[in-house]
């Protein structure tokens, strides 16, 4: 006998385990109009910041050249991607400038307002008919 798949619930439980997935889907909300190019480095991104998330590491340093997502992954996407795991965390992202922290803290709250978020962190708001 087979199963039925619910792909509502894989793509659910795909974004709160995989922050590289996440990632992807955060950077097709914040910047529509361009293409994704995955490539192995977002995954050793993604991989580094899940550390941080386990408490393996407190530190790092991620350098790569510019357009490589590192604000995405790293500033955008992850600090998105906590919240939902734990709404009560207190996050502090600081910048070098005050426009660039603007960017990045804009492009979350768009990530938190997004409705495929709410739907994979909030399933049950869904269930009972919340609307957008």
């Amino acid at each position: 006998m087979t199963e039925r798949v619910d792909l509502r619930e894989a793509l659910r439980a795909l974004l709160w385990q995989d922050l590289s997935s996440f990632i992807q889907r955060a950077f097709l909300e914040v910047d529509p109009g361009s293409a994704y190019l995955h490539n192995w480095h977002i995954d050793a991104i993604a991989h580094q910041l899940e550390r941080i998330a386990r408490g393996d590491i407190n530190r790092l340093i991620i350098t790569m050249p510019p357009r490589s997502l590192k604000s995405i992954a790293a500033s955008v996407a992850f600090p998105a991607w906590l919240l939902g795991q734990n709404p009560r965390l207190r996050i502090l992202a600081v910048s070098y400038a005050e426009a660039l922290a603007d960017k990045l803290a804009m492009d979350c709250l768009k990530i938190l307002e997004a409705r495929w978020y709410r739907e994979a962190f909030l399933p049950g708001l869904w269930k009972f008919g919340a609307s957008d």
